[in-house]
């Protein structure tokens, strides 16, 4: 340590900062938080293998009608439901006569996994469960569950005996009384009763995957794309009946899950969020969410994208707003999405008051071009143009990898592959490694992924904020046609399951790391593998290995493109104002340093985010910032790979 702070204070005092000793001192917290690790949460249905909580009924479909002979007899829009979403009276709203008996649930609805290690595997336990509830009336179980007929009859409690398998447990309201209606039902195995009666909400196995991680997004979980939610007062409530509904899962439930594992949150604003939704959600956030910890704020999601409405419904905005002025339509969307991330930002750090600098706004683009980041970043047509400058932390972008892989065009050629001896898995590591077998658009594979970063990251110093990665991954899923070709499917399956993929990411979160980048989240945690997509780097809560899984665990406890040799003791904390360099206009989000000496002796070395300049002030100095240059002038030395 001695020789470190000689060697400091040596090169400071010659200007020479960029000795072997302070690159090491340089290198590893503060890269190690400047490359972190986070996930996206697979939404919140009972057909998906996350399953977050332990009140498994939190998990369940929406009610659906049925009568012997018919499943489901879709008349659920005739059932009269209080607030909560609970059922008040078998009694149909008012109108023809319908068909249903009964009002039914589905809880685990997914199939058992097909391949690989997991196959066969169901992400429930067999044996045992409880059912407890309010009111008066009766519930029936079948499918996957059965009463116990050696259990005491209870009133409020059922005893069930479930053997998984598809398509999951089947609860049905055969009975309720209107005065005091079946309510507040729980499920949830026999020897997680003690957890569940002491209020804890989540899993143990959902917790323990998610250890590790540095961040949360809650984007499916806040049903983000083509939500409706414009009014706070009819947001969603823990008193719900199900997390399963449009109105997604409660703010409060999502700050919980943060505060538990002691992770940042990033949350998304709906599209249509008035300003008194956002300053709500943000003030809820504020007074609930653990001091220590920052909160990333994203408005929507993937505004470019038409698949969703919200890129539709702001390129109407954008278009309506600035008539008459110059551009294409596109354009004014871009232009307005920038203009309202900007003042979805202000309103969240005006309601975080003296703790706004906890509030990193991000901006997200489109990773296949810089013009959407540059153009909402700038917003040249907005009133508060450059949007940059309203408090955005950082640029996010997506940087799948093989997201080509999967289009109509190269439909043949990989169903090819898959007829050769190895299932056709030397041929898609070449595509994702090199990009040699497809050679799509020129350029394809990692080298596109590189590029894609690279221009991103060269924005980002230039706009002055972080690269950030909203999503990211592997993109093996087909697009139309594909999307249905089975031999296709097999094949992308293997590969996510493929040592080799562990080692694709790797080596393509250590691109991220060495190209500057900051925070990414892995899309996503836990997910079923289909057609629809392999995004799970485990594919059932239950497990707990896999080649992604093991990969992103890996970078996570690094985080940066420095060995552990290299690590040394940055922290991120308040210093003195003077260490924020002169001309600096924007805000300093973040300022990782390291103090050592005490009183008039005290010298920092800083590295200031998101421009990622060192910074070094003491007496060496003469009292005096010196701003010594970006990392990376000298990240590539002092035998740190």
């Amino acid at each position: 340590m001695l020789n470190i702070l000689q060697s400091a204070h040596a090169v400071a005092a010659r200007l020479l900062f960029a000795s072997a000793a302070c690159a090491a001192l340089l290198s590893p917290a503060l890269a190690q938080d400047k490359a972190r690790l986070g996930t996206n949460l697979t939404g919140v249905e009972d057909f998906y293998s996350n399953v977050p909580f332990i009140d498994a009924f939190k998990q369940s479909r929406p009610w659906y009608t049925q009568r012997d002979g018919s499943f489901d007899t879709n008349e659920a829009e005739r059932l009269q439901l209080d607030a909560s979403g609970w059922l008040k009276t078998l009694t149909p709203t008012a109108g023809a006569a319908v068909q249903y008996t009964r009002v039914c649930t589905l809880v685990f609805s997914m199939a058992a996994v097909d391949a690989g290690p997991q196959a066969g595997k169901l992400p429930y336990p067999a044996g045992a469960w409880v059912v407890r509830y309010d009111g008066s009336g009766l519930l029936s179980y079948s499918l996957a569950a059965k009463p116990n007929p050696l259990a005491l009859t209870v009133p409020g409690t059922d005893a069930l005996v479930v053997t998984p398998a598809e398509p999951g447990i089947q609860i049905c309201i055969t009975q309720t009384d209107p005065a005091n209606p079946i309510r507040n039902i729980r499920l949830y195995p026999a020897s997680w009763e003690a957890q569940a009666q002491a209020g804890e909400v989540f899993l143990p196995d959902f917790l323990a995957r998610l250890q590790g991680f540095s961040a949360a997004r809650f984007m499916d979980w806040q049903r983000t794309n083509n939500s409706t939610q414009s009014d706070f007062a009819k947001r969603a409530l823990p008193t719900d009946a199900r997390y399963t509904s449009e109105r997604g899962v409660p703010a409060e439930v999502m700050v919980d899950l943060a505060n538990r594992l002691k992770v940042q949150p990033w949350f998304n604003m709906p599209q249509p969020a008035t300003d008194a939704y956002v300053s709500a959600f943000a003030a809820l956030v504020r007074d609930r969410l653990a001091a220590t910890l920052p909160v990333y704020v994203e408005y929507s999601n993937e505004i470019w994208n038409d698949q969703f409405a919200q890129g539709r419904a702001i390129g109407a905005e954008g278009v309506a707003q600035f008539s008459g002025q110059p551009g294409s339509d596109f354009d004014k969307r871009l232009n307005r999405f920038g203009e309202r991330t900007a003042q979805v930002c202000q309103l969240w750090r005006t309601a975080f008051g003296a703790q706004a600098d906890r509030v990193r706004c991000v901006m997200a683009g489109q990773a296949a071009n810089t013009y959407i980041a540059e153009t909402a970043l700038q917003c040249p047509l907005s009133s508060l143009k450059p949007c940059r400058d309203k408090g955005i932390y950082g640029l996010a972008i997506a940087p799948y990898i093989g997201d080509h892989i999967g289009l109509p065009e190269f439909e043949s050629t990989v169903a090819g592959w898959a007829r050769e001896s190895d299932g056709g898995l030397n041929r898609m590591f070449n595509e994702l490694n090199t990009g040699t077998e497809l050679r799509y658009e020129g350029l394809s594979g990692m080298p596109i992924v590189r590029s894609r970063i690279s221009a991103h990251a060269a924005l980002a110093r230039d706009q002055k904020v972080a690269l950030l990665a909203y999503e990211g991954g592997q993109h093996l899923v087909g697009v139309g046609a594909p999307a249905n070709n089975a031999a296709i499917n097999t094949l992308m399956d293997a590969a996510n399951r493929e040592l080799r993929m562990g080692t694709l990411y790797s080596g393509y979160l250590q691109d991220w790391a060495n190209a500057g980048g900051e925070l990414f989240m892995h899309f996503s945690d836990v997910g079923n593998f289909s057609r629809f997509g392999r995004w799970g780097a485990l594919e059932i809560v239950t497990q707990t290995t896999s080649p992604k899984f093991d990969a992103l665990k890996a970078f996570g406890q690094t985080a940066s493109e420095f060995s552990a040799n290299c690590v040394f003791g940055w922290a991120e904390r308040s210093v003195p104002s003077i260490l924020t360099p002169a001309g600096t206009s924007q805000r300093v989000p973040s300022l990782w340093f390291r103090s050592y000496g005490s009183g008039a002796n005290i010298t920092y070395l800083a590295l200031l985010q998101p421009e990622l300049r060192v910074l070094v002030l003491g007496p060496v100095t003469g009292g005096q910032v010196q701003d010594l240059g970006h990392l990376n002038d000298f990240a590539r030395t002092a035998g740190c790979p």
